[in-house]
């Protein structure tokens, strides 16, 4: 039976791991299907408990097993303003930035994936105040992603801890695919979800449950399209094949369902032909 390598990979830029403060290029990498679904569970436990406001950063911090992070938007002028932040230092590191005008986020947000893996060793940067300044706040190593959707750049996702050293190759791995969702999480609320939740299409207030949300996410990916226009291509799919859209959802989940962008068609393991 034919099934469709998208329902556990996802293409992301490649890392790339040199110098201590390193910009990296981009390329193609397959990613197992099951960190993004790390990444739904955390969103969908952090944005119960935090109901009020945004988690992100904290989803973030979290996943990436590091000591913070900060999420900013840039607007026209390529200023830079705080989505969230995951705690106190992370907030001062911001704020950090936007008083100095340098730093991994400013740089993320305007160019490729960036980091400085030990802000006390002496190198080659433009971030000459920043990087003592930032020590002095606790940090010692800083990794900065470009928050977007294809070639279009709307933010950066920071990350930072205490200790100095580079990201492990999956942790590179990780970071890219947060900074991916955080793009479609930005542009789902853009969209129409509820401004005071974590994610509109993830939120407890969703009258879908979590599970349909996590194929929808799993589906955007796969198809390459918006977390609400999988919601939709779910729900038409459920619909044409007469089943119920959470039988469907706990398929795709599994894996047992996906969509191969490839044909255009449903791949279906548990039935001969499901399209």
């Amino acid at each position: 039976m034919r099934q469709s390598s998208a329902s556990n990979v996802l293409p992301i830029d490649t890392p790339r791991h040199s110098d201590p403060r390193t910009p990296r290029g981009e390329g193609c990498v397959n990613v197992n299907a099951h960190r993004l679904l790390d990444i739904f569970s955390l969103m969908e436990r952090f944005d119960r408990d935090s109901p009020d406001g945004f988690a992100l950063c904290s989803v973030a911090a979290e996943f990436m097993a590091l000591d913070g992070a900060i999420i900013a938007l840039t607007n026209k002028g390529d200023a830079l303003t705080s989505l969230c932040t995951s705690n106190v230092a992370a907030g001062a590191l911001m704020d950090l930035e936007n008083t100095l005008g340098e730093g991994p986020t400013m740089d993320a947000s305007r160019g490729d994936a960036i980091e400085d893996f030990d802000l006390l060793r002496t190198t080659t940067t433009n971030w000459s105040t920043y990087r003592p300044e930032a020590a002095a706040l606790g940090a010692r190593a800083v990794f900065g992603y470009p928050v977007r959707l294809g070639a279009i750049r709307f933010g950066a996702l920071t990350l930072f801890r205490y200790v100095p050293g580079p990201l492990s190759a999956n942790q590179s791995l990780d970071a890219y695919l947060m900074a991916s969702v955080i793009g479609r999480a930005i542009l789902t609320i853009q969209a129409g979800g509820s401004p005071n939740r974590l994610v509109g299409e993830l939120s407890s207030e969703s009258p879908l449950n979590f599970r349909v949300h996590q194929a929808a996410g799993m589906l955007a990916v796969q198809a390459s399209m918006s977390v609400k226009d999988a919601l939709v291509f779910l729900q038409a799919h459920a619909f044409g094949t007469g089943c119920q859209l959470t039988d469907l959802a706990q398929r795709v989940v599994s894996r047992s369902t996906c969509f191969a962008p490839e044909t255009q068609e449903w791949v279906d393991q548990s039935a001969e032909g499901g399209k």
